[in-house]
């Protein structure tokens, strides 16, 4: 049993127990937005579990949900509850069109994936099971592959790629041939007797400095089976009363001291968070461990923070530019700019690739007059230079005519943006290329 003890904590432990658990917990809080979103009644988006809810839109500034959304797929995405048996992911053919399902835990980390690149554009079945079931796999089921997890809720999101900017409705009446359907339903049995849950009300832990994030770290750890490995960590963080369990902190056993001591740990836990990592050439280039964070929890939390839900490397990396090639913040105030590629020298994608731009405040996407979020494979009228070079325009203003069709409309303020490379190449994925550094212009 993990127990709440503070009294023999100094506050310098408290402190330090607080600044870890936070790291330990973001990504916890951050994954339990769209799971609100999903059980909670009275939500606008509440559903049954283990059916996917299909958008059949590409995503816009108005999409506020996940940060750093991608504009260039169409996305499906469905609340698995394993608590009582596993669900059944069904895909049709695809014939040579992108596609892959995430599987994301409780944790933030990726299951194996379906797809494309992973297991094939047939038609194929998944059995998704949760830490409890020990089952075999029933006959009719017999050509499903077993996918399992430690979590007892996962999210499964489906993206359709784009192939050019009229393709949607195509897309459109491609995402209903993907189902998702408990295992009861399957075999015609009764579902599992199962409690209720008492979902806690959406809460946005980025605007809260205080003990509040913590609730939803202990509400969400109970819904997953930690390995031996992090029991000890556990241990640790039950001492300050950051445990599985129901969605409950009780700042009222805390001393006065050890109090501010722990919401200074929170303070520096979350500016550690927002630190910039290090770049080449302005790029943030992607950790081979993401979506398999293992024990590297900060990354695990700095990755919620910014870019939730980000795929794992062999599916897709994400270079990220905060700064130009003077090492200036991107700010499309003062400012505009151009990223070039030479000729041949496209982002090695064997899928697609794309690049887009996002407010640096509120880390979604730039509205703009002409509503263009993203330029690349996908863009059929990017115009190319007479040397085979490619330069896309990143300013707030519209550009004159020549340059219209290679323009990605950033904010009048700070920004970043994100080159998203689908099936990025092996020399990528061993860190081999970084793109071409964005650049200040005047004329």
């Amino acid at each position: 049993m993990l127990e709440q003890s503070t009294a023999e904590l100094t506050p310098q432990e408290a402190h330090d127990l607080a600044r870890e658990a936070y790291v330990f917990g973001l990504p916890f809080v951050e994954n339990y937005k769209l799971l609100a979103q999903g059980f909670l009644a009275g939500s606008p988006m509440a559903r049954p579990a283990d059916a996917f809810i299909h958008f059949s839109r590409l995503f816009t500034p108005k999409d506020r949900d996940v940060v750093s959304p991608n504009n260039d797929t169409l996305y499906s995405e469905a609340n698995l509850d394993l608590r009582g048996e596993p669900v059944l992911l069904e895909t049709p053919d695809l014939g040579q069109r992108y596609f892959c399902i995430q599987l994301v835990d409780l944790t933030t980390n990726n299951l194996p994936y379906i797809g494309t690149r992973a297991t094939g554009n047939d038609a194929r079945r998944f059995l998704i099971a949760g830490p409890e079931w020990d089952g075999a796999v029933p006959p009719k089921l017999r050509d499903a592959r077993v996918i399992r997890t430690d979590s007892r809720f996962v999210l499964a999101l489906l993206r359709i790629g784009i192939t050019r900017p009229d393709d949607v409705a195509t897309v459109t009446a491609l995402q209903p041939q993907f189902r998702a359907e408990p295992l009861h339903a399957v075999m015609g049995g009764d579902a599992p007797a199962l409690p209720d849950i008492d979902w806690p009300p959406y809460f946005e832990d980025k605007q809260d400095e205080g003990f509040k994030a913590f609730e939803y770290v202990n509400f969400m750890m109970q819904w997953h089976r930690f390995s031996e490995r992090e029991l000890p960590l556990l241990r640790r963080l039950a001492r300050i009363g950051v445990r599985p369990g129901r969605a409950h902190f009780d700042e009222q056993a805390l001393s006065p001291d050890v109090r501010a001591a722990m919401l200074e740990g929170i303070r520096e836990a979350r500016a550690t968070l927002r630190q910039p990592p290090a770049t080449q050439h302005g790029w943030e280039m992607p950790d081979p461990k993401v979506g398999n964070f293992g024990e590297d929890y900060a990354l695990r939390a700095r990755v919620a923070w910014n870019y939730l839900y980000a795929n794992s490397p062999a599916e897709a990396i994400y270079p990220i530019a905060h700064r130009d090639s003077a090492d200036r913040l991107l700010d499309g105030g003062p400012r505009r700019y151009v990223l070039r590629f030479p000729n041949n020298a496209l982002p090695p994608a064997r899928f697609f690739w794309s690049l887009t731009a996002y407010d640096a405040q509120t880390h979604m996407l730039v509205d703009n007059p002409i509503q263009r979020y993203s330029l690349g494979g996908h863009s059929r009228d990017l115009v190319t230079s007479s040397d085979g070079s490619l330069s896309l325009f990143l300013q707030h203003a519209s550009p004159e005519p020549s340059r219209l069709a290679n323009w990605l409309p950033v904010p009048d303020g700070p920004f970043y943006v994100l080159l998203r490379i689908y099936g990025p190449s092996e020399a990528a994925l061993q860190g081999q290329y970084t793109p071409p550094a964005i650049e200040a212009f005047n004329d």
